[in-house]
């Protein structure tokens, strides 16, 4: 590392828990919110195999969720996660993340002309 890069700035990654809607009671999940771009592109892509890698990064880790039966899901960092949790959990999640990641100061927001 040279002495400039020593001295530059550098962003640091945000990591939060969010709580699920009241739907899906006691749910909690640590997420990355704000992952670089191309990672959120990735979600919303016809690629499965990206959407998989790019949502495993995002999201850190559960507080416990079990399923129907009282197991627990696996950690949110692995495939079997997303192979397990019902479509409507995996939706639910996604929109809380992505309105938590729009939670950024209101000077951040690119505003239209009046």
């Amino acid at each position: 590392m040279t002495d400039a890069q020593a001295q530059a700035p550098r962003i640091q990654r945000r990591e939060v828990w969010v709580d699920l809607p009241a739907e899906y009671p006691g749910f909690r999940a640590r997420v990355w919110v704000n992952p670089p771009s191309k990672l959120w592109a990735s979600l919303g892509g016809g690629d499965k195999v990206k959407q998989i890698e790019a949502v495993t990064k995002i999201v850190i880790e559960h507080n416990g969720w079990l399923d129907y039966d009282g197991s627990e899901y696996p950690s949110p960092d692995t495939e079997a996660f997303w192979d397990a949790i019902p479509d409507e959990l995996c939706a639910v999640l996604l929109t809380v993340i992505q309105k938590k990641m729009g939670d950024l100061p209101n000077s951040l927001i690119p505003r239209g002309r009046r």
